[in-house]
């Protein structure tokens, strides 16, 4: 992202550990809230905002990589627990400290990288202030150009955080059958009171193309298969029905189920076998 024509860098946060994004766009602020005041009778009286505090809200948009899935997990893993925000806008250097996630949206075309969106939320805690003097460089295209090139035989070493996942549509089942092609998803989850979960998937309609139409007990969408990299997701029912048309060109449409079991993100290869339950 370039700001004031510099290069910005965003970082996350959180128990000592830095977590530099390659983000594409932020628009995490220090908000006025308050109420209004109607303006009182002619054209010079204009209506009044009274602010009575302030918080900090927006949102951040990054691509998957080996790096950043685990800790961007974590933080929907336990939504109470606050974290912090490190944002280099060229002319300013900010922390927005002791936010919290409010909401995510992880999405994909086919063959297109995988971009998360997080949405935060101030807490009792939270404030703003400038970068201390013994912060580390959290350039991440620098952590980019510094990474040694992979082999063949290198594994899912650390340096794969700079490889950015491409989502396949070819690689989704549903109940153990694999679709023959989702074009596009859309994941969301939110935290409030209760949290909720929802996906939207994108495909041709036909019965050779989605022959699921009804409940799903277990979705399952692959996001890298060397470094084995998953999402299930339980107890899938839909929003709404699709409709049988007689067409004989390719129909695109969409279906939206609510998710009312886990979301588990997997990782299983030579370095972890983890499993986050959201």
């Amino acid at each position: 992202m370039n700001i004031q024509g510099r290069d910005c860098t965003l970082t996350v946060a959180r128990d000592g550990e830095f977590i530099p994004l390659p983000y594409s766009e932020e628009t995490v602020r220090l908000a006025s809230k308050g109420y209004s005041l109607p303006g009182c009778i002619g054209e010079r009286n204009r209506e009044k905002t009274v602010v009575t505090h302030r918080e900090i809200e927006g949102c951040f948009v990054t691509r998957l990589e080996y790096l950043n899935v685990l800790p961007l997990f974590l933080l929907f893993f336990n939504s109470s627990e606050k974290f912090d925000l490190y944002a280099d806008r060229g002319f300013e250097k900010t922390v927005y400290k002791n936010v919290l996630p409010q909401s995510f949206e992880l999405r994909a075309d086919n063959k297109d990288a995988f971009k998360i969106r997080v949405n935060v939320k101030s807490s009792r805690d939270s404030y703003v202030t400038e970068w201390p003097l013994n912060t580390p460089n959290l350039s991440w295209k620098e952590i980019v150009e510094s990474s040694p090139t992979m082999t063949q035989d290198a594994g899912p070493a650390r340096t794969q955080g700079v490889r950015t996942y491409s989502f396949d549509g070819h690689f989704v089942t549903a109940d153990l059958r694999t679709l023959p092609l989702v074009y596009r998803f859309e994941l969301n989850g939110s935290f409030t009171e209760k949290t909720n979960f929802k996906i939207t998937l994108y495909f041709p309609l036909s019965e050779k193309h989605y022959p699921t139409q009804g409940r799903i007990e277990k979705l399952n969408i692959l996001i890298d298969h060397t470094d084995g990299m998953s999402i299930d997701l339980f107890d899938l029912v839909p929003v709404t029905d699709l409709c049988d048309i007689n067409c004989p060109d390719t129909v695109l449409c969409f279906q939206t189920f609510n998710i009312l079991g886990d979301v588990i993100l997997n990782i299983r290869n030579q370095e972890q076998n983890t499993h986050v339950l959201l």
